[in-house]
């Protein structure tokens, strides 16, 4: 009977510890798996490529001066976009197109109105001016001077006060807020009008005297005629230099062509510009579109980049700002050092440029696995796993959510401003956790 017992007991320990076995694997199988991390104090460190192109913030057109309402034939382009020059260099050659027709035009105009001058002569050579006759013809043509003045500074200033929106003062004075283009242009019209007056006071006391009609149109004609001749050979001379120095158009000082718009064989309308020049002071600049960028870039900022033999290169962030589209912007400096590092200007004004931007945050924050921080925008959040113990002494890991505020997050690693150093940081579950989940460390 005793043995009988014994044997019992025997028995029910196994099966105790069976069910104490198996009970263990159930809740093993069963319990989600977590991996756990430990926050650690650092500073946050990135590296980012973002692309920039090149860009003169000082070009400015160039059209070719005398050659207004001009057709120009290039004949040949010596320079492109990114080009550096020195003073003289040849940009491109060309001629004037339908020279020769436009000089005989000239030319017999000049010759019909010369024809008509000697008619008006021969016409009037019994007449010989007085002195009242001379001062009338000086009066005369003072007004038509002055007129011609004053009207042209006049036009100049209205179109001014248009252009900034303003008016004239009922005293006739300008008004507040003019620029000084404005101010500059007002009082030469004002000058003009004063020179003017003075001019019809003359002309009004020349008047007085009794001209004869005939000798009044002989005066007026003549001096038309005198006035059409002097513009037919200023036309000519002008037509003769310009047809010269489009020949051979070269830089006008040492600097940067930063575009070109003309093309050897085609036709070229001088009215527009014919290239853009930066001078050779103000440098280039890699403009970064930091639009998208989560990257703070301030002035200062430094930025590496390659060169043209696989170097290397380093250089800083010297401005910021927004583009007229709104954009955002950074402008990485370029020495005549670093142009000659990425093979001159010209290499890389039509292509862009890859640059890396290293940064190192100045203070240390808690620094965790992107992974392990949860939720988006302003709602994130991180499951901690916080040791509990039962009734019966039985320890378990179970989640607790904890808000957090995120300062940056890059290349897998995010910065909180939250000290939890003392927390286990609970991720990668191998199956949905939320609150209150009792959870179990992977176990390699």
């Amino acid at each position: 009977m005793k043995r009988f017992a014994i044997r019992g007991l025997i028995v029910l320990a196994v099966v105790v510890a069976l069910c104490m076995f198996f009970s263990g694997t159930i809740r093993t199988i069963t319990t989600p798996k977590v991996k756990l991390y430990s926050p650690k104090q650092g500073k946050l460190e990135q590296t980012v490529e973002l692309t920039a192109k090149t860009v003169f913030p000082e070009s400015k057109p160039v059209t070719l001066p005398g050659a207004k309402d001009l057709t120009l034939n290039i004949a040949s382009v010596k320079v492109g976009a990114g080009y550096e020059v020195e003073e003289g260099d040849l940009l491109f050659t060309a001629s004037i197109a339908d020279y020769d027709k436009n000089v005989q035009t000239l030319r017999d105009t000049y010759d019909q109105t010369n024809r008509e001058l000697m008619e008006l002569e021969q016409k009037n050579k019994g007449v010989r001016l007085r002195q009242i006759e001379l001062d009338w013809r000086e009066a005369y043509c003072t007004l038509s001077s002055c007129q011609d003045k004053e009207l042209e500074s006049r036009i100049e200033m209205e179109t001014l006060l248009r252009v900034e929106g303003l008016s004239l003062n009922e005293d006739g004075t300008l008004p507040e807020g003019a620029s000084e283009e404005l101010t500059a242009a007002f009082e030469k019209n004002a000058g003009d009008r004063e020179a003017l007056s003075q001019a019809e006071e003359a002309m009004a006391l020349a008047e007085r005297y009794n001209i004869d009609e005939n000798v009044r149109s002989y005066i007026t004609g003549k001096l038309s005629l005198e006035e059409k001749l002097a513009d037919c050979e200023q036309q000519l001379l002008n037509l003769s230099v310009m047809q010269v120095q489009v020949q051979r158009v070269t830089a006008p000082e040492d600097g940067f062509i930063t575009e070109i718009n003309v093309k050897a064989g085609e036709t070229f309308d001088a009215n527009t510009a014919a290239y853009s020049f930066c001078p050779a002071e103000e440098m280039p600049v890699l403009r970064v579109d930091t639009e998208d960028s989560t990257l703070t870039i301030s002035k200062g900022t430094e930025v590496t980049f390659e060169g043209a033999k696989g170097s290397e290169l380093e250089s800083e962030v010297i401005a910021t700002g927004v583009t007229p589209e709104g954009r955002k912007y950074a402008d990485v400096e370029l020495t005549k050092k670093l142009l000659k590092g990425v093979g001159g200007s010209s290499a890389i004004a039509d292509t862009e440029t890859t640059i890396k931007i290293f940064y190192k945050a100045k203070q240390s924050t808690t620094l965790l696995p992107s992974s392990a921080v949860r939720g988006s925008g302003e709602d994130r959040y991180v499951y901690v796993a916080r040791e509990q113990q039962s009734a019966f002494g039985t320890k378990s890991l179970v989640i607790a959510k904890l808000e957090v505020t995120v300062l940056a997050e890059v290349e897998g690693v995010c910065s909180i401003s939250d000290e939890i150093s003392w927390e286990q940081v609970a991720y990668m579950e191998d199956r949905a956790i939320s609150e209150g989940t009792t959870v179990m460390e992977y176990v390699n």
